[in-house]
């Protein structure tokens, strides 16, 4: 029964982490076609800039609270730490003490693949934002 338990709370856990991943996929394209359609343009260091990556960063430190429970990882508060300031080069650390290294590494490869696919989500909604404005 205990193992029936696990594997329900492990599949909510999955179910959680993606949702964490299509929010912080939404807020990317949300974010800047928002700014863009209320300033005309998009700025790194401005209050939607800041704002945006306030909330990625809840919501990337919650995929990560569920990645470890998913995984049995107990990580200090320096892992914890490094993930909220300086997460692209925690991340690939946590992944592969977690994971190991063959799996640690197919993570760090889906984890740069959804980097980039949050850039381009970035770009396709600054440029929303200017077809909204127009």
């Amino acid at each position: 029964m205990a193992g029936i338990a696990i594997g329900g709370f492990r599949r909510e856990n999955r179910r959680a982490k993606a949702t964490a991943l299509g929010l912080l996929a939404a807020v990317a394209l949300l974010s800047p076609a928002l700014e863009s359609a209320m300033t005309g343009r998009v700025d790194m260091l401005s209050t939607y800039g800041l704002a945006e990556t306030a909330v990625s960063l809840v919501l990337l430190f919650w995929w990560y609270h569920l990645d470890k429970a998913d995984h049995d990882y107990q990580a200090g508060k320096l892992m914890n730490a490094g993930v909220l300031l300086l997460a692209v080069i925690a991340l690939p650390i946590y992944f592969i003490r977690s994971r190991g290294w063959k799996l640690g590494g197919r993570a760090i490869v889906l984890a740069a693949l959804f980097l980039g696919a949050t850039f381009l989500l970035s770009e396709l909604g600054e440029r929303l934002g200017a077809v909204i404005t127009s």
